[in-house]
């Protein structure tokens, strides 16, 4: 249960949280899309996953915690 009276946190590092799943998503779905047109598999293409979470991660800890309410 959720308590809707807490404001919902909306600094630039929570922010950054919650890009990595539908970026995760996305790149796993044009993966597979690349996999049916090109003579590139998921097995040749799963590193970008790592990429791709790597560079989410550093933006989350780049990012200012500045107006954070630990929401």
């Amino acid at each position: 249960m959720t308590d809707e009276t807490k404001p919902k946190c909306m600094c630039a590092r929570c922010h950054m949280r919650g890009l990595m799943g539908p970026l995760m998503l996305i790149a796993i779905g044009a993966m597979f899309l690349l996999g049916r047109f090109t003579s590139y598999g998921f097995r040749e293409l799963w590193p970008v996953l790592l990429v791709i979470a790597g560079i989410v991660l550093w933006l989350q800890s780049a990012a200012s915690g500045e107006g954070h309410t630990g929401a």
